[in-house]
Parts: structure tokens; sequence; C-alpha cells
């Protein structure tokens, strides 16, 4: 079968099943359409059979499958690869032609290779991170990346098709109480090995991926208590602030919903303690100043969204653009040090949360804070 008639094939069934998933009902090749994402070469292929088994989620064998096979894990792995399409590194590497040694992955450099044949699938590979040496061909990100044709996908479209994989399972009963245990699909999407890699994408600073990697998280940590007070240990709050951009309206949901839910040093008491003051109990104390706080508690994400790309000097709010960009996200960044330029390089490195020190704010120097008024 050629390529037209492969991506063709996996169009029209996604489109036939999609209407038609009552009568068909549960589809015995979900399995090997997963395993096919992660085996083929071809990106356009990889690609198509994504809608396909958004298709195949209306019925819960498939997405009983579909989990059973890995293929959250999976999904994520794949999400950073394409992420990382979108930039590219430049940077050296030691090798011969049956091995590749590199402090991180240098995608040019290997295509490089490849394309000159100085490298093949048996070479064996190593980088920082890895435990130990493997056949090219056994390593997914460079796998992915050299594989063959335009990718159908963008990293906005993927994170959209794992935002809809969030809500396969139902997550509240009959009696509105939220389900337990956990389902399936949401506690792997929340666990160590995907939930970090998702709030990582927000560091690609591009608009429509920082947008749904703020959503998704806000979607798997929503009535999910334990993913919930562990967000923090991910820096999802060190990255999304030190988001340079204007388009906050998702990243202030996020931060609505998980402003004082953090076990963070305090703990989850402190958090929900009413006794404390709001820059005491959010995880974003210390980071923003407390008037910015109130403003998300009191009048919600539109209205911090909006706060934080204008300039106030009022008894309510005192914030500038100089002091968002020359401040918060210069001392973020500077916290953060040379990780973004690590991840542009290898995808499946994590950043290792550190508690950062109070951002400095030289115009609230001689400024007093009390009762909600400067």
């Amino acid at each position: 079968m050629s390529h037209w008639e492969r991506t063709t094939s996996a169009r029209a069934m996604a489109i036939v099943y999609e209407q038609h998933y009552k009568t068909v009902g549960p589809f015995s090749g979900t399995a090997h359409i997963t395993v096919l994402l992660d085996r083929t070469d071809d990106r356009s292929l990889r690609h198509r059979p994504l809608f396909l088994l958004k298709a195949l989620m209306k019925d819960l064998a498939n997405v009983e499958a579909y989990v059973l096979v890995g293929a959250c894990v999976l999904a994520v792995n794949l999400l950073t690869v394409l992420r990382l399409l979108w930039s590219h590194s430049r940077n050296g590497c030691i090798l011969t032609k049956k091995v590749l040694k590199l402090d991180l992955w240098k995608k040019d450099a290997i295509r490089r290779l490849w394309s000159k044949k100085a490298i093949d699938w048996t070479t064996r590979c190593w980088a920082s991170g890895m435990l130990d040496w493997k056949k090219l061909r056994d390593i997914r990100e460079l796998r992915w990346a050299l594989a063959l044709r335009v990718p159908v996908l963008t990293p906005p479209q993927f994170l959209c098709l794992l935002y809809s994989s969030e809500n396969w399972h139902v997550h509240l009963d009959d009696a509105g109480e939220i389900v337990t245990p956990t389902p399936g699909v949401k506690r792997i999407l929340s666990s160590p090995c995907c939930l970090p890699h998702i709030a990582q994408a927000i560091l690609s600073g591009e608009p429509s991926i920082v947008e749904a990697a703020a959503a998704l998280l806000k979607a798997i940590v929503t009535r999910d208590p334990k993913a919930m007070i562990r967000l923090y240990s991910t820096s999802a709050f060190y990255f999304a602030l030190a988001y340079p951009g204007s388009n906050l309206l998702s990243i202030g949901q996020l931060f609505t919903v998980t402003l004082v839910h953090q076990g963070f040093h305090g703990g989850e008491e402190a958090a929900v303690s009413a006794s404390l003051p709001l820059a005491k109990r959010s995880v974003l104390g210390g980071l923003l100043p407390e008037s910015l706080l109130y403003v998300l508690k009191r009048s919600g994400p539109a209205a911090f969204a909006a706060a934080m790309v204008s300039d106030s000097d009022t008894p309510e709010i005192i914030w500038t653009h100089k002091m968002r960009a020359e401040n918060l996200i210069r001392q973020v960044l500077q916290h953060l040090g040379d990780f973004p330029q690590k991840l542009s390089q290898y995808c499946h490195v994590l950043y290792d949360y550190a508690p950062m020190p109070p951002v400095k704010y030289p115009e609230l120097r001689d400024e007093m804070w009390c009762h909600h008024y400067y």
C-alpha cells in the first residue's frame, strides 16, 4: 500500500467511526494503531492515526486498549518531540560511525550525519541523563527526528488532542462526588513521567503552545487533589511567569484554580488557612505583588491577564511593563538558569525544582500594603 493510500485510509476510517461508532462498536486494531505511532518513520503517517484514535475514544473499550498499550506516555513523548521540531540546536558533538556521544542531542548535526550515511539505525548513542548506551532505533526522540515527510500536526493541535483525551473518562459520579480511584488517563497524565513535560511545553514561548499547555494542566489537576497540591513541583508557575507574551488568559485560568491549593513550604493546611495573608497562602506569594494576587482571586483570570500587561499606579495596583520585564521575568529566568537551552536540545531533560527567592521590586520598596490598598 502506498503512502497516499495509507494516509487516506486513516482519514476515511476516522470519519466513518466518528459518525457510526455506536454501530461499529469496539475496534480491535486500537492497540496496533497506537504502536504504529511509535514505530513508523513517516511523520504524516504518524499523525493521521491520531485523528482516528480521537474518534475511537468514543468507545470505552477502545480507551482501555489505548491506555493498556502505554499510549498516554507515548503521546506526551511525541508532544515533546513535536515542540522541539520548532527549534534548532547548533552545538558540536563527538562521534564515530558506530558511536554517537553528546552532552545533549544536536538535531541538526545528527540529521547531517544521517543524510551522509555516517550513522545508521544500529549506531549506539548516549546523551547526558541516559543510564546506558542505546541503539539509534531504540531512542524515540532521535527516531522521530529522522522521520520522513512533513508533519501534519502542530504542537498546539497535538495538545488539543491530549486535552480531549483527558476527558475520555467521567470525573464526577451521579451524586456530583469526585470519582475514585482517579480515572486511568488522568492518573497517567498527572504522573511524574508526563506532568513535568506538559508543564515544560510552556517554555517554548510560542503563544498557541503556551495557551494549550496551560489549559491542559488546568484540566489535569482539576478534581484531582493529589495532582493539584504538587503541581508546583513541576515548576509550572515559574515557566508561566517567565513567559513574556500578552495572551495570559489561559495562564490566569490555571492560576485561579491552583492559587491556594499547592502543598508548598507551608503544606496544604497553610495554603487553605484563612488566617494567613494571601501572599503566605499562595504559591505565587513572593513572586507577584500581593495586589495582583487579589486581582486574580477577587476579579478572576480575565482581569488578572489584563492587569499583568497594563501600567497601573493606583491605591489598588502598582504595576508596570518594566516591573514585569526587568524584575519578574528577568529574575525567574535567572533562577531557571540554562535549563531552557538544555530543553531545546534534549527534550527528555527535566527541571529540578528548587524554591525561588522572593522577586525584588524597587518600585514597591517604600510602599506598604494594608487592607488590600497601598
